[in-house]
């Protein structure tokens, strides 16, 4: 017997994201991917998965850009239109 997926979950806000540790967020950015998959595959729709998962990735971008930016600061190898 095939195990059954569980597509429940609580819609994060913004504040709900931001609050999340990088950890945290890239497991849900996985868990989602992977809602979006078995979803595809039983041929339900996806939309409120990917609406989910984009605010997660959106969050991660965000992250990476303001990581670089602080380590280029600290280098002091500040490039105009960063």
């Amino acid at each position: 017997m095939g195990h059954r997926f569980n597509f429940e979950y609580v819609p994060f806000n913004r504040d709900d994201i931001s609050e999340l540790s990088t950890e945290d967020l890239q497991k849900h950015i996985v868990k989602f991917k992977r809602m979006i998959k078995e979803a595809r595959s039983l041929g339900q729709s996806t939309t409120k998965f990917e609406v989910e998962f984009c605010y997660l990735d959106h969050e991660r971008q965000m992250r990476l850009r303001s990581e670089k930016i602080v380590r280029q600061h600290r280098r002091g190898d500040r490039k105009h239109g960063v």
